[in-house]
């Protein structure tokens, strides 16, 4: 991937954070060194020189009798430590609600995850049986999708050509993205990510984004309706009550991170002698 000039310290920790973000795109068997090496464009020796350190840190980890590389168990733990600033599942629940009663439709959360989005959390609409395709946890190629499109569109162009570019090198997934630049486009002039299948399957969906207060695109919000449904006026509704969800929980996404009330219980469990029976 392409980088501006950085400091030896930056760059490292830059590619450091290029290689994580590799690997959260593989499953629990991880990539090779070889497969690494082709996504990232670093030199096999680089790849192998960080993930080397990482192992030690247990940032990366090899599954059990293979060769691979995969996100370790204290990606994890860092994750959880601030689960609470960044809760969009538990923000979005009202905002479900409201949609699921309104609509009758599905609705889907997205979320970025480096070079991917994950569907975060879904609510069950009226589609026919087996219609669906996106499953909650299912991780797609940033752009794949309305409700990936929906973020990607809105990203800084350097990071679009970034993830673009990093996609595209992933395997079959170079047609996918032969249009992408126009579905961005549309995209950013409608305000809203539509996709159609036009598969035995017959389903479309619409997707907004989720902004912080810098105007960042931090998730996104999405219904899915059958073809004949997604359309004219239907669509332009849909399209406003999406944005309107999308407002709501962007405030309220930013109160969470300012909350101040976040409590560091080890402090309360040592100056409290009751709290706290250890024998050491």
């Amino acid at each position: 991937m392409t980088t501006s000039p950085k400091s030896e310290g930056a760059q490292s920790i830059a590619r450091a954070a290029l290689l994580l973000r590799t690997l959260s795109t593989f499953g629990s068997q991880g990539a090779a060194l070889m497969q690494i090496s082709m996504l990232t464009q670093l030199p096999k020796a680089t790849v192998h020189r960080i993930l080397s350190a990482m192992l030690e840190e247990h940032l990366v980890e090899r599954p059990w009798g293979t060769r691979n590389y995969r996100l370790g168990p204290e990606v994890y733990a860092l994750g959880m430590s601030v689960l609470d600033v960044f809760d969009i599942k538990t923000i979005a629940q009202p905002s479900f609600d409201r949609l699921a009663q309104t609509t009758g439709e599905a609705v889907y959360l997205g979320i970025r995850c480096g070079y991917d989005a994950v569907c975060l959390d879904k609510r069950q609409g009226h589609l026919p049986q087996n219609a669906e395709i996106l499953q909650v946890n299912d991780r797609w190629p940033m752009g794949i999708g309305s409700f990936s499109l929906a973020i990607l569109a809105f990203l800084p162009d350097e990071e679009i050509a970034d993830i673009v570019a990093f996609n595209s090198l992933r395997s079959g997934a170079d047609k996918a993205f032969s249009k992408i630049d126009s579905g961005i486009q549309k995209t950013r002039k409608n305000g809203y990510a539509l996709t159609k299948t036009r598969s035995s399957r017959g389903i479309s969906g619409i997707a907004v984004p989720i902004f912080d207060r810098r105007g960042y695109p931090i998730a996104s919000l999405c219904t899915v309706s059958t073809l004949d449904r997604m359309k004219g006026s239907y669509l332009s509704g849909l399209a406003i009550t999406l944005n309107q969800e999308a407002q709501i929980m962007s405030s309220q996404y930013e109160m969470a991170r300012t909350n101040p009330s976040q409590a560091e219980t080890w402090r309360t469990a040592i100056k409290d002698p009751q709290a706290l029976r250890i024998a050491f």
